[in-house]
């Protein structure tokens, strides 16, 4: 009896009669496994793109709005500043404006403005609040005081001074 034959046929135990289910009740054809192999690669298309956009979206709103506002105040009015700001981890970044925006954290500045030297601060800079980071910068006098006192006079054999 082929396998494909739907008659039934006695078993040896106790005379039950067994049903046989055509081939393709048994094995899935083709066309079938096909169409549902196509669903699920297009249900896979069409996610991904639609989770990396997510994913995009959440790492943009996080490293734009998950910042704290830092003002360098100063005694007197300046120029040019350049803030170099290192956080625990070594890295490095540097700011030509007194206001700028930093990821929460503690940070080391190096302050020099108008190229009157450094100075250095430690502050924490905390999630959406706005942190102030005082400098004493020398006055006029000062300056004029401390460039005389650098000016060395040349001696006959430093001719390359």
């Amino acid at each position: 009896m082929s396998p494909q034959s739907t008659k039934t046929k006695p078993t040896s135990l106790g005379g039950h009669k067994q049903d046989f289910a055509p081939e393709d009740k048994v094995f899935p054809s083709p066309k079938v496994s096909t169409a549902r192999t196509k669903e699920i690669l297009t249900i896979l298309v069409t996610g991904l793109p639609i989770m990396g956009a997510l994913g995009t979206f959440f790492v943009w709103t996080a490293t734009n709005f998950y910042v704290g506002d830092v003002e360098v105040q100063t005694s007197r009015p300046f120029n040019a500043i350049t803030v170099k700001v290192f956080d625990s981890k070594g890295s490095e970044a540097t700011f030509h404006t007194p206001k700028f925006q930093l990821m929460p954290g503690n940070y080391h500045f190096v302050i020099n403005a108008d190229n009157n030297g450094t100075q250095h601060a430690d502050t924490n800079v905390a999630f959406h609040a706005k942190t102030k980071v005082q400098v004493e910068l020398p006055s006029d006098l000062e300056r004029v005081e401390a460039q005389v006192v650098k000016a060395k006079p040349k001696r006959f054999w430093q001719f390359w001074k």
